[in-house]
């Protein structure tokens, strides 16, 4: 069973990890996880500092956003975390970023050509169209994005991922920014891409629900 103590020191693990690859900017993005109870998480305050974020920072919410533990406001972004639970009940954690490639990446409306197994795994990614963040508006869509890809990119803005562990929904996050980088790479270079060849493509696409 999970605790509070164990979803609050995940938390900080992944925004430290993701602070220091540049997926997090200093007050942008946010994390979340479930902790002892189903109907209440943990999540990242607003406007503080990423860089140096403690355990006793977060904030315990409610899905309406009233602060059930710490002195914090709670992130902008409640509403989307909470959304993202709901199509995944699974999820037990929720990462959104302001990863740079893949924030890029949607704004042109890119999408992953199957240059490697990471691309063939999240060739399921929705892209979310432009809405103000922190509106309800934006966590619907981005709820029912993630109904069909366990990650979604959101146009002008970032990433959101879902997952059975933090470990997973950090993972998913990283994917989509390397492999955006790595398609903007190849672009850059020019040429034909290789492509994994469509038979392999169904092949690997069968088994990318358990990775």
């Amino acid at each position: 069973m999970r605790t509070d103590a164990e979803a609050k020191e995940q938390i900080i693990q992944v925004v430290r990890e993701l602070f220091d690859m540049g997926q997090l900017t200093p007050t942008g993005g946010n994390v979340s996880a479930r902790g002892a109870s189903d109907d209440l998480i943990w999540i990242t305050p607003s406007q503080m500092y990423k860089g140096a974020l403690r355990a006793e920072d977060l904030v315990c919410i409610r899905e309406d956003g009233e602060r059930v533990e710490g002195t914090n406001r709670p992130s902008v972004e409640f509403q989307m975390h909470w959304q993202a639970y709901r199509a995944r009940p699974e999820a037990t954690a929720a990462v959104h970023t302001h990863a740079p490639y893949v924030t890029a990446f949607g704004i042109t409306n890119q999408r992953f050509p199957p240059i490697n197994t990471d691309a063939v795994f999240l060739a399921d990614t929705r892209i979310v169209p432009w809405y103000m963040p922190g509106s309800k508006e934006l966590a619907d869509a981005v709820g029912e994005a993630l109904k069909a890809s366990r990650g979604a990119i959101l146009q002008c803005h970032g990433l959101m991922a879902a997952g059975k562990t933090m470990r997973d929904a950090a993972t998913r996050a990283m994917m989509l920014e390397e492999t955006a980088k790595l398609v903007l790479y190849c672009r850059q270079f020019g040429g034909e891409m290789a492509l994994i060849p469509p038979e392999w493509v169904e092949r690997l696409a069968s088994v990318a629900s358990f990775l």
